[in-house]
C-alpha cells in the first residue's frame, strides 16, 4: 500500500471530531490506512504512555517516503487524541472492509500484537483492547491464542539467541 494519496489529508485542524469524519472524502485505501494507525495509536496509548518504540514500529510497517514521516506522526497525533474508543474504530474499519477480507483483518490483529511488544512490555490493557478488537472483527479466539503464543515465543527467542551472540 502506497499514502501518496496522503500529500493533502492532514490540512484540517484538530477539533476534537471524529477521524472518520475528516477523512470521509479520501480513497477507501487512504481510509484504511489512517483506520489502521488510529487503531495502532489506541493500542499504544492502552497501556498509559506512547513510547518511541511503539511509534517507530508503527513508522516501520506503514510503507512510506522519507518526507512523509511527519505527516504520519501528525495523523498518529490525531488519532491518539480522537476522543473513539478503539471498538468503535474496529466496527468502522470492519464495515469498510466487510467480511471478503477477513485475512487483512487477521493481518490487523497480528500488527496489533507486534505494536503491543514492540516496547518489550505487553501490558493487560493491550491484551483487552486487541480481543477487543478482534471480537469486532470477527476472528476466532483460538487464532488470537495461537498467535499470542507465536510472538511470545519469537520474542524470547529472539532475546536468548541475542544474550547468546553478546
Amino acid at each position: 500500500m502506497s499514502i501518496h494519496s496522503f500529500q493533502n489529508v492532514v490540512s484540517l485542524e484538530k477539533s476534537g471530531t471524529c477521524m472518520w469524519e475528516k477523512y470521509r472524502k479520501e480513497s477507501k485505501q487512504t481510509i484504511c490506512i489512517i483506520g489502521v494507525l488510529t487503531l495502532a495509536a489506541k493500542l499504544c496509548k492502552a497501556d498509559g504512555h506512547f513510547s518511541i518504540e511503539e511509534e517507530e514500529e508503527i513508522l516501520s510497517i506503514i510503507p512510506h517516503d522519507k518526507d512523509q514521516k511527519r505527516l504520519l506522526l501528525r495523523i498518529l497525533d490525531e488519532a491518539a487524541a480522537d476522543p473513539n474508543p478503539i471498538v468503535f474504530h474496529a466496527a468502522r474499519i470492519k464495515r469498510l472492509i466487510g467480511n471478503e477480507h477477513q485475512d487483512f483483518l487477521e493481518f490487523i490483529i497480528a500488527v496489533l500484537y507486534r505494536l503491543a511488544h514492540s516496547d518489550h512490555v505487553y501490558h493487560d490493557e493491550e491484551d483487552k483492547a486487541i480481543r477487543e478488537v478482534a471480537r469486532v472483527f470477527g476472528v476466532e479466539k483460538s487464532y488470537i491464542d495461537i498467535f499470542k503464543e507465536t510472538t511470545v515465543k519469537f520474542f524470547k527467542y529472539k532475546y536468548f539467541r541475542k544474550g547468546q551472540n553478546a
